[in-house]
């Protein structure tokens, strides 16, 4: 693990698209979907997501992506 890295989010936690720098995910802004796995220590993945409206898990990615927690551990966040 990258020492002062720390993990946004867990696996289950439910998330917000809140925006991208990638054309290509422009599509799943404003859209939620559970984090399926982390990549610990990997300096540019922030989670691998499932999104209902995509048919394949999404990579989101450091300095490319904002997500924002809606669920964790399946208590909402405010």
């Amino acid at each position: 693990m990258v020492v002062g890295l720390s993990l946004p989010f867990g696996v289950g936690d439910i998330i917000r698209l809140t925006g991208t720098n990638d054309e290509r995910r422009d599509s799943l802004v404003g859209m939620t979907g559970t984090v399926v796995g982390v990549r610990p220590g990997d300096r540019r993945v922030m989670a691998i997501v499932s999104f209902d409206q995509a048919p394949v898990s999404t990579v989101l990615v450091y300095g490319v992506d904002e997500a924002e927690v809606v669920e964790r551990y399946r208590h909402g966040v405010s």
